[in-house]
């Protein structure tokens, strides 16, 4: 995998993302001999904010780290260009393809897209966030519930991810407070269900203002603006749901997506636009997972290739 600034050149395909979807997805088009390149702002992506994996066949306990610099050496064997650092801010339609463009100035033609974006999670932006990303701190209550059961934790976020987290970690033993700001935006049998649950306890009209610990997460400050109420809330973990930032941004209607902002792909990862793919947490699949997103990148670069010799 060799690092590349910028580039003019046309590409066999242009994978979107250097996660575990896209990165897996590299190797694999790679092996085939089509010409690849990888744009992503990270290398490793959200599973770099892994503070611990135990769900990755052949590893029985990894940081997410460590699975990162094993994937980076990994597909650093094949021959793929990656722009990291890059974010891809616009695809545009061409002759016999599509140009993508990066925020930084990049302009990559190629026959084939990939996007494997996965879903980079708004963050609350305060002050011990990113320090305890992985010691505390979760943007995933799948990945990461069953390392808090019978704990006290807090889930900050307005939605079904929220709810659904609390509920998640509820059903663990884990003591949970609900943190959301303005009402929560669920079914009402969602909402139902939560308010039975002797281990949830609504905190509405509160928001976070510090995340704080020594090593790990020892707790969170909280403030109702409305009432002038300042709490502090003795917590092992704090998972942060507010949503994620939009893909339509760069894709500007060209890919069908559902209700929750998710490409809709097909059993091959083909989206609705021709020769454009798509893999991982971004896609309407279920199953948010490391491991679930990397089989999705090798089956979408298993399409391309067979899609791209039959042209």
């Amino acid at each position: 995998m060799t690092a590349n600034d910028s580039t003019s050149d046309r590409y066999d395909v242009v994978i979107i993302g250097a996660g575990p979807a896209g990165l897996t997805a590299g190797m694999y088009t790679s092996r085939q001999g089509l010409k690849t390149a990888i744009v992503g702002g990270e290398v490793g992506g959200q599973a770099l904010w892994a503070g611990e994996i135990e769900n990755y066949l052949g590893w029985r306990l990894v940081t997410g780290k460590e699975l990162v610099k094993d994937f980076r050496e990994h597909v650093s064997q094949f021959d793929v260009e990656c722009l990291e650092g890059q974010l891809v801010n616009a695809i545009v339609p061409a002759d016999d393809g599509y140009e993508v463009f990066t925020r930084e100035g990049s302009t990559l033609a190629t026959r084939a897209i990939i996007i494997a974006t996965g879903k980079a999670p708004n963050r609350l932006a305060v002050p011990g966030e990113q320090e305890f990303v992985g010691r505390g701190v979760s943007y995933c209550a799948t990945c990461d519930a069953a390392f808090f059961k019978d704990a006290d934790v807090a889930v900050v976020g307005p939605g079904e991810s929220a709810a659904d987290a609390a509920l998640e970690l509820a059903s663990l033993g884990a003591r949970v407070s609900l943190i959301t700001l303005r009402d929560l935006k669920i079914p009402d049998t969602m909402l139902e269900h939560v308010e039975s649950q002797a281990d949830i306890t609504l905190k509405v009209g509160f928001k976070v203002t510090e995340i704080v610990g020594d090593e790990r997460v020892t707790g969170v400050k909280l403030k109702n603006p409305k009432e002038g109420i300042e709490e502090d809330l003795a917590v092992s973990g704090v998972f942060i749901e507010s949503g994620s930032i939009a893909v339509s941004e760069y894709t500007a209607g060209l890919v069908d997506m559902n209700d929750k902002g998710e490409i809709v792909i097909d059993n091959r990862g083909a989206t609705s636009a021709p020769m454009i793919y798509a893999a991982g947490d971004v896609t309407d699949t279920p199953g948010k997972q490391i491991i679930i997103a990397a089989g999705e990148g090798a089956r979408a670069a298993m399409a391309v290739s067979r899609d791209l010799k039959r042209r």
